[in-house]
């Protein structure tokens, strides 16, 4: 009997510490949503003065101030996040309909999840005439697309002087493919159009800019690419001194839509091997190259100082156009490579 008992007595306590508990659910891994909103009016002018966001989870800032925007620029313009919600206030809202962009402002409390992309429409218009637009921002140098630069249209009457330096008259910002959307809230005119790669809407030393030689007829135009550029940007001239020692080279044959002066490099890393200037032939031959993998890239040579040169806003000189082709390229010893390549310069 002691024995049964001395058995019964292990069996119960080993069952007990094999006893596993709850691991409360799965790990919450979804941004906060938005799930209502309250527009508050002005007693004394009947405008909306506040907007309230409401989500479905308590809510902490996430880079707030870097990333929140309105367009057209709404003006004393005030954010309180607080619980489960946000609160906005303003002053003087526009006419016509006003956006808001919340873009990776906010984040879950508990877990850290950022809401990616949030926009709001507030003082709906019953204005018929306004239009949408949408901008690829590229640099020019490196050929990539140039992600969270602010993307600003001014009125036509706005000096040159004053353009980023003053407040725009619509704003929107490049996301992670390069592209800035305004959304139909543009009224029917003709605007100049810039970029800046800063915090705010004024041009600061080393910031990249970009512009457009011609104006926007918004009624007209729907989309532009711009190429942006570091006005204080320099590019030493380079001396390629080709090696006479190669003798199981290889040769590039190019046939491109690039025409007059043009300049063709050959690039390991960041370091030029190899560069060519051609003028007036859209076939360019390339010889005696060293066996190895290559970047290829290439620009007009508009000055012919046998280097790129970058951008000036105030001299209304755009930067060279620096084009890469799309892959690495395999240069093999004793081999001929034959590339078809349009730039859509």
């Amino acid at each position: 009997m002691k024995l049964y008992f001395s058995i019964l007595t292990t069996l119960i306590f080993s069952s007990c510490a094999n006893i596993v508990p709850p691991t409360g659910g799965a790990k919450d891994s979804q941004p906060p949503q938005l799930i209502n909103s309250v527009e508050i009016l002005n007693k004394q002018n009947n405008q909306i003065e506040k907007v309230i966001l409401f989500f479905d989870e308590k809510i902490v800032e996430h880079q707030f101030v870097g990333n929140f925007y309105s367009s057209p620029p709404l003006e004393d313009l005030n954010y309180n996040v607080k619980s489960k919600s946000v609160e906005l206030t303003f002053k003087n809202i526009s006419e016509s309909n006003n956006w808001i962009f919340l873009d990776n402002c906010i984040k879950d409390l508990n877990e850290g999840n950022i809401l990616n992309s949030l926009d709001y429409q507030i003082a709906n218009s019953t204005d018929d005439t306004l239009y949408s637009f949408h901008v690829e921002l590229i640099n020019s140098f490196t050929g990539e697309k140039e992600k969270n630069s602010w993307v600003i249209l001014y009125n036509d009457s706005v000096s040159d002087s004053q353009i980023f330096n003053v407040l725009p008259s619509y704003i929107s910002k490049t996301n992670e493919n390069g592209i800035a959307k305004f959304k139909d809230n543009i009224k029917l005119g003709k605007y100049q159009i810039g970029s800046l790669s800063g915090s705010d809407y004024i041009y600061h030393e080393e910031e990249l800019t970009s512009f457009s030689d011609n104006l926007i007829n918004i009624e007209v135009d729907s989309s532009i690419v711009l190429y942006s550029f570091n006005p204080l940007q320099k590019i030493d001239s380079i001396e390629i001194i080709k090696d006479s020692t190669i003798i199981k080279g290889g040769r590039l044959t190019l046939k491109t839509d690039l025409s007059d002066v043009v300049i063709v490099q050959l690039l390991k890393g960041k370091t030029v091997i190899l560069q060519e200037q051609f003028e007036n032939t859209r076939n360019f031959n390339l010889k005696n190259i060293a066996t190895g993998e290559y970047t290829l890239r290439a620009f007009h040579d508009e000055n012919g100082n046998g280097y790129w040169d970058t951008g000036n806003f105030t001299e209304k000189k755009q930067a060279e156009r620096m084009c890469y082709y799309p892959e690495k390229i395999t240069i093999r010893e004793n081999w001929d490579l034959e590339l078809s390549w349009i730039t859509k310069e």
